[in-house]
């Protein structure tokens, strides 16, 4: 019941920005956040309106808006990007069927609730032992503005919302990694699908497979920024060892697992593709072969110029054919895609170091 009502709530949710362009829809959400903190600024002391303040702030008002976007984006075109690969499955029931189980893994209510578990829960756990082990005089004042101004009623509003988009933020990169997971596990079947019949002649150079690399792609780079704005809204340089870093960490680790093994699943569908398109050729050549030694060995042969010219002529088109094929054995290691994916961790990365550094406050 839960379930079914958070999902009736996303969709409303995503209903609504529907109309908007992702980009614009972010920009709107980021906007209204930040100018909720700006507000905050002129009636709570301890929220000075320095860098360090808006750094942190603007970088989670984009973070969430970014993230909405980014999850309306990844629902509105997993599906259409896995309709895409219909044409590579032999049999139209294999394609339905494996349709059917993407869909029931998008609906997987257990794996969601676990990655709100794994996700959420741990910082609501840590936020309380902070504050308990403050309670009783073991560490440092936990950093919420009502205990600085205990009179101010304004700082009471800020610290509940403050927790309201903190926690937002959680629950939308559960919501991604949640997909993340999925989306593992739905690329990681192709591989082991029989039914699959990888045309390596495709137009798009890639067998058919450039709409679901480039929709990869896409997801990598987001989610990398993704977590680049989270690292500077919560990892403080006083807190080098810190639960949030190893946090943040994790979640690069995840975003290059999703790279790794997608990417190595697509390599290794375009490799059956040629060993496929390979043995055909093979099979040819040898049975042509075969004719022609027979045609030429025969002791009484009934010579035909136009027979052996026939196979003469296959022959040289096989073997052109194999050579077109060794060369597009030759590109199917995706540079692109690895340079694209470089680019995008170094982001996450350099900013994390930076922040554990204190270069950026």
């Amino acid at each position: 019941m839960a379930w079914k009502l958070i999902k009736m709530w996303i969709k409303k949710l995503f209903n609504k920005l529907a109309a908007l362009n992702y980009l614009i829809s972010s920009l709107v959400i980021a906007i209204i956040i930040f100018s909720i903190f700006m507000f905050f600024t002129t009636k709570v002391k301890s929220l000075p309106l320095d860098f360090h303040t808006f750094l942190e702030t603007s970088s989670l008002s984009i973070l969430v808006g970014y993230q909405l976007a980014g999850i309306k984006y990844l629902f509105s075109n997993i599906k259409p990007t896995f309709v895409t690969l219909k044409p590579l499955f032999r049999d139209a029931q294999k394609f339905q069927t494996y349709f059917v189980n993407l869909d029931k893994k998008l609906q997987n209510s257990k794996l969601y609730y676990f990655a709100i578990i794994l996700i959420v829960i741990p910082f609501i756990l840590l936020e309380f032992i902070r504050f308990w082990r403050w309670r009783i005089s073991v560490g440092p004042i936990p950093l919420y503005f009502s205990l600085f101004e205990p009179f101010n009623r304004w700082a009471i509003a800020l610290d509940i919302i403050n927790h309201i988009f903190g926690y937002l933020m959680l629950f939308l990169l559960a919501i991604i990694v949640w997909i993340i997971i999925n989306l593992i596990v739905i690329v990681n079947a192709l591989d082991s699908n029989t039914s699959i019949n990888i045309d390596i002649f495709h137009i798009d150079e890639m067998g058919g497979l450039r709409p679901l690399r480039n929709f990869i792609l896409i997801i990598v780079s987001n989610y990398f920024i993704i977590i680049t704005l989270a690292i500077i809204s919560y990892i403080s340089p006083r807190a080098i060892i810190s639960y949030e870093t190893v946090f943040l960490i994790g979640m690069l680790i995840l975003g290059v697992i999703f790279f790794v093994i997608t990417l190595k699943t697509i390599r290794n569908l375009i490799n059956k593709g040629l060993k496929f398109e390979l043995g055909k050729i093979n099979e040819g050549y040898k049975k042509t072969y075969t004719k022609l030694i027979n045609i030429t060995s025969d002791k009484k042969p009934k010579f035909d110029k136009y027979e052996l010219e026939k196979l003469s002529l296959i022959l040289d088109v096989l073997e052109k054919e194999k050579f077109k094929i060794k060369q597009i054995s030759h590109r199917r290691y995706d540079f692109r895609a690895i340079v694209t994916f470089v680019g995008s961790f170094l982001i996450p990365t350099i900013t994390l170091i930076e922040k554990i550094r204190g270069f950026i406050i």
